[in-house]
């Protein structure tokens, strides 16, 4: 929709005393009626025009986009034949003047996006204090010297721009949020010598003067600076040292909130990351922080009274579904998920509400409606401003006004503005409220509070039977063990020793536990299982909140706990994972694998730059949440068995695949694209199941291809080997990542750890034993160069289809799997173990294997897959076994897959009763007879 502005008879006749004033070019004429249109909308840009006719031929010259080197380059001309700081004010709101006329051109009329308009009102405000700042520094240095450091380094000015400048969407009349610092300090270097304190405050008083100060002109831009330390009672100008003290010593939630916006636009590089170091511990936390929740409250709370009170009506900014209301949403979430979730660090809103919505923490369509309202806002936002040069966010009252402004948002009435507004401002409300009215769904029953006297200091106990009595249900199951062990839980130090804070957050919380732990099928059993996590999480309160407020969470945890002691004990070991239970949708349980190698390079690989210890520790909790989703859908039935391998399995993939690159790009670049990473055993089937180890064999490219001294390539290839090995099962306090067995590399472990390519094909063709054969048919390349990966392949293809003795073969794999079972010589006889016994998963993967080496030569594309459902598969397909067998093969391996990947969740060895499986065991033996028995 375009719509034309109604123009008011004192436009026109404004219009007709300028044209009869001033001579206008004819390229001007013609725009007359888009000029008239902007002097409408906005009398401040009529009131530019008039009092520089001259700007108008460079005004509706063709547009240009956006470029910020170029509003610098033109700020730069102020500074030529500069006399005084007088004159310098006078050209800087001159230069403002023009660019914000020229904005308003852009906006209203050629109706730019407003990403572009508020990044470009953002630049300017940057350039123009740039530009100032350069200037005074250099009038301050001719006074007294420059200021060093005690080691004769110059000191350096920091300008930090907080609000919307810092996130680069400033409006069109804002204030700008300023913070100032200085690197190092000392004294200048001249005769009037002065500390480099005195001397940066000066620069930075001088500096606000020359942006702030109304002269004749106007300003520049009105400069906030009440968000620095302590306030308006703190110093104007501090170091870093002092900023990194108060922020961790005396910094308050709200200066979170504060922060998250801040960036350096006036220092050196090293001062910008100096400052984002020191600013993201402050503001994002390692683990999920839902202790925010309570500004949630406080601020909700305050827009409710302000809405009652009607302080803010037709206040596009602070009323009910404002933009502040927008900003908190994506705030909420940053300051929440922000430490475990590093896309969600980002400035900028729009980009913002796009990682909340792909973390699943609102709907795509809430985060849809929330982008499209602030988008809205922002344009009425600049409208407003943009009329008279003021800091408004209020609609009008007079209907005139209304009518432009709703014209200028490309709407025909005021009505349909109305509409339209509306919608936005009920949409982001519907959200708002939302956000905190999900946090707590089904408040428990208050009858359960009594019992908290377990937890209230001075401690003490309810009378006996107390418990019974305080139950909404007197048929509380297992309540004398569950107050047992709540009784044991008030006893242990990490509740004796909760501050004030934390108690209140654990009394808050247990009714709500107890409401769900009621629930459950056997509270007995959940509560044994949750205690030593309960116990954990007490050392850190905000988890206690997080599960307060996320009953949906607490319940699901709840349930996770009666059908799996392995991933609770999972969470009592690393708490933070809780942010991983809630997901949007099943598919966010399993995932495609280039989903996932994605989220590893979001979490790991662009964090490159922090040190070894913080790159191992992301590289842990993003495996254990990895596999900690993968274990929720299993309990829950979410994703079939062979599903759950894949998700484990490619999860492996990716972290191997990922500390590769990491340590390439690190420890040693020229060894790029040279190591080789082949997976054998369950990872080369993609088979992988909870806890498993990996087995990896490395192979290097050969030295002559490497184009590298051969005596140092071998050293740093086993080095780049080693460090690899030592990333995946070094012991950390985030756990370790796997255990790894590198044992069936060629010559096992007399071998080289990294063998060259080509003794790796000679071993294969000439020395490999038939057990190193057969696992050669699960071993498959995980991670390499793709030549070198296809080197591997076609070795591993031309070794699986050489031809043999099928009855030699046969016999060798009988005799391999006698000896296997004769190791389990005097094991329990009254247990069936599904992997090692006869009839279970072994026998299954050794006909297999057998299969593949005796008939591959006849048909190649038989080996062409790892995994044993695709081999039996490919088997049948050729006429090598017969379809029913390859068929229920299949089914009997998968069920046993099944019954060890529960065993696993319930911490169990994977056995059951010697009766169990009977007809798959036999089944297994019969299969293994017809395959190998006639040899």
């Amino acid at each position: 929709m375009n719509c034309t502005i109604s123009l008011s008879a004192q436009t026109e006749s404004r219009w007709s005393e300028f044209t009869q004033e001033n001579t206008l070019s004819e390229a001007v004429c013609r725009q007359a009626d888009q000029l008239k249109s902007l002097w409408e909308q906005s009398p401040f840009c009529a009131r530019l025009c008039q009092r520089y006719p001259h700007w108008l031929d460079q005004l509706i010259a063709p547009y240009e986009c956006f470029d910020k080197h170029k509003i610098s380059r033109s700020a730069q001309q102020l500074l030529v034949d500069l006399q005084d700081a007088q004159q310098l004010k006078r050209r800087l709101r001159e230069f403002r003047h023009c660019a914000l006329l020229r904005i308003c051109w852009k906006d209203l009329i050629l109706q730019a996006d407003i990403a572009d308009v508020l990044e470009e009102l953002s630049a300017l405000a940057e350039v123009c204090l740039q530009t100032a700042a350069d200037w005074l520094y250099q009038d301050l240095i001719a006074r007294h010297g420059a200021p060093c450091n005690p080691a004769g380094e110059k000191a350096r000015l920091v300008v930090i721009a907080l609000g919307k400048l810092g996130a680069e969407e400033l409006n069109f009349s804002s204030d700008i949020d300023l913070m100032f610092c200085y690197s190092d300090g000392g004294a200048t270097n001249a005769g009037r010598s002065i500390s480099n304190q005195e001397f940066f405050t000066q620069l930075a008083q001088k500096l606000i003067a020359m942006l702030a100060e109304v002269t004749a002109e106007g300003f520049v831009y009105r400069v906030d600076c009440r968000l620095r330390p302590f306030g308006a009672s703190g110093p104007l100008v501090v170091n870093f040292n002092y900023i990194e003290d108060y922020l961790h010593t005396h910094g308050r939630e709200w200066e979170r909130y504060a922060f998250i916006k801040a960036r350096v636009i006036y220092g050196a590089e090293q001062d910008s990351r100096l400052f984002a170091d020191i600013v993201s511990t402050f503001v994002y936390r390692k683990y999920i922080d839902f202790g925010v929740i309570d500004t949630l409250r406080e601020m909700k709370n305050l827009i409710s009274q302000q809405m009652t009170k009607k302080i803010n009506a037709n206040n596009i900014k602070l009323g009910g579904g404002g933009i502040r209301e927008i900003e908190f949403i994506v705030q909420f979430f940053q300051l929440v998920h922000g430490g475990r979730k590093p896309g969600l660090q980002t400035r900028a809103m729009i980009d913002g509400l796009a990682e909340i919505a792909a973390g699943g923490y609102l709907a795509g369509y809430e985060a849809d409606h929330l982008a499209a309202a602030y988008r809205f806002l922002r344009r009425l936002e600049n409208r407003l401003q943009m009329r008279n040069d003021e800091q408004t966010h209020t609609l009008p009252d007079q209907p005139a006004l209304l009518l432009t402004l709703a014209e200028s948002m490309q709407f025909s009435t005021v009505e349909e503005f109305h509409q339209a507004l509306n919608k936005h401002l009920t949409d982001v409300s519907a959200v708002f409220a939302r956000l905190q009215a999900r946090q707590r769904e089904n408040p428990p029953a208050s009858a359960y509070q009594p019992v908290c006297q377990l937890f209230t200091e001075p401690f003490s106990e309810p009378p006996a039977g107390g418990f019974l009595q305080t139950a909404p249900l007197e048929e509380f199951r297992d309540c004398r063990h569950v107050y047992k062990k709540l009784r044991q839980l008030a006893g242990s130090s990490a509740c004796r020793n909760q501050d004030k804070q934390g108690r209140q957050r654990l009394l808050a919380f247990m009714p709500c536990f107890l409401h769900y732990l009621q629930q459950a099928d056997s509270p007995a059993l959940v509560m044994d299982r949750l205690a030593g996590f309960l116990q954990t999480i007490l050392r850190r309160s905000a988890y206690l909140v997080f599960l307060y407020e996320n009953q949906r969470v607490l319940k699901q945890l709840i349930d996770i706990a009666a059908v799996s002691p392995w991933i609770t004990s999972h969470l009592t070991s690393y708490p933070l994972l809780l942010d991983d239970l809630p997901v949007s949708s099943d598919a966010d349980y399993a995932p495609p694998k280039h989903v996932i190698e994605k989220q590893f390079a979001d979490q790991v690989l662009a964090h490159i730059d922090l040190d070894y210890e913080n790159i191992l520790e992301r590289v842990r909790l993003f495996k254990h949440a990895r596999e900690l989703r993968v274990a929720c859908a299993d309990v829950q039935n979410k994703i079939p068995v062979m599903k759950v391998s894949d998700q484990l399995s490619w999860t492996a993939e990716v972290v191997v695949g990922g500390c590769v690159t990491y340590l390439e790009k690190t420890f040693d670049g020229s060894m790029a694209g040279n190591l080789a990473v082949i997976a054998f055993g369950k990872l080369g089937g993609i088979e992988l199941s909870y806890g498993s180890d990996l087995d990896l064999v490395y192979i290097c490219r050969d030295e002559k291809q490497a184009a590298y001294p051969a005596a140092a390539y071998r050293v740093k290839i086993s080095r780049l080997a080693q460090r690899l090995t030592q990333m995946l099962t070094l012991q950390t306090v985030s756990g370790r990542l796997y255990d790894v067995d590198t044992r069936l590399r060629p010559d096992g472990r007399s071998g080289a750890i990294v063998p060259a390519f080509s003794f790796v094909q000679e071993y294969y063709q000439a020395r490999a034993w038939t057990w190193e054969l057969q696992a050669l048919v699960r071993a498959r390349c995980i991670c390499a160069s793709q030549s070198l990966a296809r080197q591997f392949f076609a070795l591993r293809k031309q070794i699986l289809c050489m031809p043999r003795d099928n009855r030699r073969l046969a016999e060798q794999v009988s005799a391999m799997r006698a000896r296997m079972l004769r190791a389990k010589t005097g094991k329990s006889a009254r247990v069936f173990d599904i992997k090692n016994d006869s009839g279970g998963i072994t026998d299954i993967e050794f006909m297999i294997q057998y299969a593949i080496l005796a008939h591959a030569h006849k048909d190649h594309s038989v080996c062409e897959h790892s995994d044993n459902i695709r081999l039996l598969e490919r088997l049948a397909g050729s006429g090598f076994i017969s379809g029913n067998l390859a068929g229920e093969m299949a089914e009997i391996y998968c069920r046993f897959r099944q019954t060890m990947h529960y065993k696993a969740l319930q911490s169990q060895p994977a056995v059951v009763a010697q009766g169990e499986y009977a007809t798959e065991r036999k089944a297994v033996r019969d299969g293994w007879n017809e395959v190998l028995g006639k040899y």
